[in-house]
């Protein structure tokens, strides 16, 4: 058998399906890098706890920092951060959102410390920094005038109205729109409402005025009366969609912002969202003389800060009172 000439042997190349070339070792170490601290925002969120909305927050603050700065997470100096703060000020955003910017990364590596993950005897690079000043919190509480007008038109003839009225009177007691969203029948029995709070774990008991328990039972009997889509079974949500397409569906945050602006729209009264009931009943239960730590349990509020905002105007309005009684004048005389 005749000998085949000696031939060198080549060595194998693989070659990626997709056609790319090969990956180098910086590429590497740079997928690496972002798959690290995808997992330890990951696992941030996982043992914080916090909210969804609180959650999902975290997470884009935080991606949008790793996105802007190519370090690990160790190796973010203050400096990094400072500069991402002037950044974020050129890009005019308010000073409120650069705050939570910041407050976000603080949090991060606060718990970054807590678990381990950075060392005891160093510095954060968020100690440093100090946040944006920002305008003292508005009072949004709804003038009377304005409450008048929203339930003149609820008064009035529509296929939603009896829901409408037992929305708008709870919200008036409190409640935000995300909790009020995720109420079930069972929430209610027959004297207060069992909230579970949006913010945090907890849970708070809010007894109803009687005006309020009449609009929430009201819309239950209605309820009773209709199709098989609408029975009030005890788990079944609190409120409920009324238009064909999602007829007997919960009625999410999305479609009880939307009702709540379209009534805006019919009352005449501008800027008009869940979120300002929620200002009212806080404002008029510290200007009746509710104690802070009641008034912080009913709305489901940890911090002294975020409650004084409802606090404000009944300080204003009771040194006002108190000045114009100490001169002995009366603040309705001409």
């Amino acid at each position: 058998m005749p000998q085949l000439p000696d031939r060198p042997i080549l060595p194998i190349t693989i070659v990626p399906l997709d056609g790319g070339r090969e990956k180098t070792g910086r590429s590497t170490s740079n997928e690496t890098l972002s798959d690290l601290r995808h997992w330890q925002i990951e696992e941030f969120l996982r043992q914080t706890g916090k909210a969804d909305n609180t959650q999902r927050a975290y997470k884009r603050q935080l991606k949008s920092f790793s996105a802007w700065c190519n370090k690990s997470w160790l190796d973010v100096t203050p400096s990094d951060i400072g500069k991402y703060r002037r950044d974020l000020l050129q890009q005019e955003l308010k000073p409120a959102s650069i705050n939570h910017a910041l407050n976000t990364l603080r949090a991060f590596y606060q718990w970054m410390r807590r678990s381990n993950g950075y060392p005891v005897n160093q510095p954060l690079p968020t100690d440093a920094i100090g946040l944006e000043r920002v305008e003292e919190p508005q009072d949004l509480h709804i003038e009377k005038e304005d409450m008048v007008d929203i339930w003149h038109a609820l008064s009035t003839e529509g296929a939603t109205r009896i829901r409408d009225r037992a929305i708008v009177a709870l919200l008036s007691h409190g409640l935000r729109a995300s909790e009020l969203s995720v109420l079930n029948v069972n929430s209610w029995n027959g004297k207060r409402l069992t909230v579970h709070r949006s913010k945090g774990q907890n849970v708070s008991e809010i007894p109803l005025s009687k005006e309020a328990q009449q609009y929430l039972e009201t819309y239950l009997e209605w309820r009773m009366q209709q199709s098989e889509a609408f029975a009030p079974t005890p788990d079944s949500p609190m409120f409920l969609c009324q238009d064909p397409k999602h007829r007997g569906e919960r009625l999410g945050y999305k479609g009880l912002y939307r009702m709540i602006k379209k009534l805006g729209v019919i009352a005449q009264v501008n800027d008009i969202r869940p979120h300002r009931f929620r200002h009212e009943f806080g404002t008029s239960i510290t200007r009746k003389g509710v104690d802070p730590m009641y008034g912080k349990e009913l709305m489901g509020i940890k911090s002294d800060r975020v409650y004084g905002r409802y606090t404000q105007g009944a300080l204003k309005q009771a040194a006002a009172k108190a000045y114009l009684q100490a001169i002995g004048e009366d603040e309705d005389e001409d």
